[in-house]
């Protein structure tokens, strides 16, 4: 898949998992916001878990889309858990802490983590950079286990419409 950071093409692993497909794998990803515990096994998961992917939390549009996401959720009144995961490593995370010390979501890290599981994960999702390390902007919501909805940004510059997203999830949901 093909996005854009501002001008310039990026092109992305892996392909975007569709509606109803599972997702499975165990993946040893570190801990940075929220929880000691390892990342779950989310074919396990009961219940709606949102899942965020992240290039760098200390960029302006990581943070918002951390922040936005629990924002909208919160508000809307999804019961849902929140999982973000970002290419970078725990230092990243402070300043979100500092900041905005009311966040819940649990946040990992893909940094310094098992080669095979990064590219694995990166496949399963569509959001791994070609010849990087980095993940691009996505959202990933499953509902137990299952993927029921994804936004992958063409436009990777800038901050994710989680708003919108959210409405045409809110709609397929009552639908």
């Amino acid at each position: 898949m093909k996005v854009y950071l501002g001008d310039l093409p990026v092109e992305l692993i892996g392909r975007r998992p569709k509606t109803g497909e599972p997702i499975d794998g165990k993946f040893g990803f570190r801990p940075v916001l929220n929880t000691k515990a390892n990342f779950p096994c989310l074919g396990n998961v009961k219940g709606i878990v949102f899942l965020s992917t992240l290039p760098n939390v200390r960029s302006f549009a990581c943070s918002t889309q951390v922040l936005d996401l629990e924002e909208e959720v919160i508000k809307r009144k999804i019961p849902a858990k929140i999982f973000h995961l970002a290419s970078c490593g725990k230092e990243s995370w402070s300043e979100i802490k500092k900041l905005h010390p009311q966040l819940k979501a649990h946040g990992y890290s893909l940094q310094n983590c098992n080669t095979n599981d990064v590219n694995s994960f990166k496949h399963k999702l569509g959001v791994g950079v070609s010849n990087s390390n980095r993940l691009a902007h996505g959202l990933f919501v499953l509902k137990n286990g299952k993927f029921i909805a994804s936004y992958i940004p063409k436009q990777q510059y800038g901050v994710p419409n989680i708003k919108r997203f959210l409405n045409r999830l809110e709609r397929s949901l009552h639908s």
